[in-house]
């Protein structure tokens, strides 16, 4: 940090307008030199913001313990309250720190944990610098809360529309709290469209939709079947096809709610979704069909051998979930929900508009969220998705390390159960796949080549 006490102003403006004309006003990258030179000094500046952050907790407190002797704590409880708060922020510190260093190791659930970008982190800290943001009600329409981010959730909205081909005007949807939210929804919206229906998934649908429509102590919520899966994970076209014709049979004609999945949750399969609803189509059965892509669904048309989901009509659904801390790695565990369309809601007096969500207030980091989806949807290199799953895969077959891919596109490795140490160690999900019980490895851009060859050579550990 010396060398940048150094620096006088004329050298610091220096560095910046030099690095500017080279990036804005030629055809250059920076130099190697150059880079690291920019690196070190935005480096030192982190260094110092957080010296000074410091010092602001260090001071401020006093601020905080002066408001709470003038409203009658004696020195004794002052004592007492920051000794309290000392213990509270060594006990988040750790958390911290631990909180960073398990990232690393993290290979078994959906989360491309990319670091921010520096724009992403300064809009993260305007952000906790902000009072609520409660977008409550439907986000198209202003009611009597004025504090809200909705213009922001709507530009989220229209980035996902235009990545699935769906032009302006052709869509509704909002900022859900995550895919078992947007599922629900388009659950619910499928039976009030059609209130004599019955709904259809796959035994490896996300767990979530049985919460929904099943209650262990009143039975059955909402009419359904579940469907056989395939060997692959993915839903069994003929067993559905057959489950329909027995249900016919036993409660004359239903209209068809359907929810499938664009990436299941354990092996990464891809429903057969066009194959289904042409299948509705042509014997005239109608149907409401909701596509659960909450992994694959946020992956940018340009990635190269990538399960991504470009044009959302000609696949026949009427609405898709996405998870925003999943492929695109958002800091919160939030969903996007698109709809074709949308039955009309009540308009709720209270909030002075109709609210056609789930669940009515949200509250979600919008303008990082924002610019996190359009770096993701815009900016990425076409070799982003793919990078580290070739990598991985050559080191499996390295180490002689059987693996099963839902298809070459596919980033869930599925393998045999490790021992309990590398499950706990890389944090893997397990489960049953028949009488055998594997594992999962999600391979994502964010994982480094060092942990991703000390993972394999723990597993090559085990099978020799």
């Amino acid at each position: 940090m010396s060398k940048l006490f150094n620096m006088t102003n004329d050298e610091i403006q220096d560095l910046h307008e030099k690095s500017r004309r080279i990036l804005f006003e030629s055809e250059n990258t920076l130099s190697q030199k150059e880079y690291e030179d920019l690196k070190e000094f935005v480096d030192n500046l982190e260094g110092l913001v957080s010296f000074y952050e410091g010092l602001i907790l260090d001071f401020g407190q006093l601020l905080d313990y002066n408001e709470l002797k003038k409203l009658g704590n004696d020195c004794e409880r002052l004592r007492e309250i920051r000794r309290k708060d000392l213990e509270y922020l060594n006990k988040v510190d750790y958390y911290y720190h631990n909180n960073h260093e398990k990232r690393n190791y993290m290979f078994g659930y959906p989360s491309n944990m990319e670091k921010d970008s520096y724009i992403l982190r300064y809009l993260r800290f305007l952000e906790s610098k902000l009072y609520l943001m409660n977008n409550c009600g439907d986000p198209y329409e202003r009611g009597n809360y004025d504090m809200d981010s909705k213009e922001t959730e709507r530009e989220i909205i229209t980035a996902f529309a235009e990545s699935f081909g769906i032009s302006e005007g052709e869509y509704w949807g909002y900022v859900t709290s995550g895919g078992t939210e947007s599922n629900f929804w388009a659950i619910r919206e499928g039976f009030n469209r059609f209130p004599e229906g019955r709904l259809y998934f796959s035994d490896n649908t996300h767990y979530s939709v049985e919460k929904f429509v099943y209650n262990d102590k009143k039975g059955m919520i909402y009419p359904y079947t579940v469907v056989k899966s395939n060997s692959d994970g993915s839903i069994c076209v003929q067993d559905f096809i057959d489950k329909l014709a027995d249900d016919r049979k036993k409660f004359g004609y239903k209209p068809v709610i359907v929810l499938l999945t664009w990436g299941t949750t354990k092996e990464g399969a891809i429903d057969a979704v066009k194959e289904i609803t042409d299948y509705l189509t042509q014997n005239k059965i109608e149907f409401y069909c909701h596509l659960d892509a909450a992994l694959f669904g946020g992956i940018s048309g340009n990635q190269n051998s990538a399960p991504t989901v470009n044009n959302l009509k000609e696949l026949s659904v009427d609405s898709i979930s996405v998870s925003l801390h999943k492929y695109l790695g958002a800091s919160r565990a939030n969903g996007v929900l698109i709809a074709l369309s949308k039955d009309k809601r009540k308009v709720i007096d209270y909030i002075g508009q109709e609210d056609s969500t789930l669940l009515g207030s949200r509250d979600f980091p919008p303008f990082s969220t924002l610019q996190r989806v359009k770096e993701f949807l815009t900016l990425k290199e076409s070799g982003h998705y793919r990078k580290n799953i070739d990598y991985f895969k050559l080191r499996l077959e390295e180490k002689g390390i059987k693996y099963s891919l839902f298809s070459n596109e596919c980033n869930i490795f599925v393998i045999d159960k490790p021992s309990d140490a590398i499950c706990e160690k890389y944090q893997l999900a397990t489960f049953s796949q028949g009488e055998i019980q594997k594992a999962h490895i999600i391979i994502f851009p964010f994982h480094e080549k060092r942990y991703m060859d000390e993972l394999i050579e723990d597993l090559a550990k085990e099978t020799v």
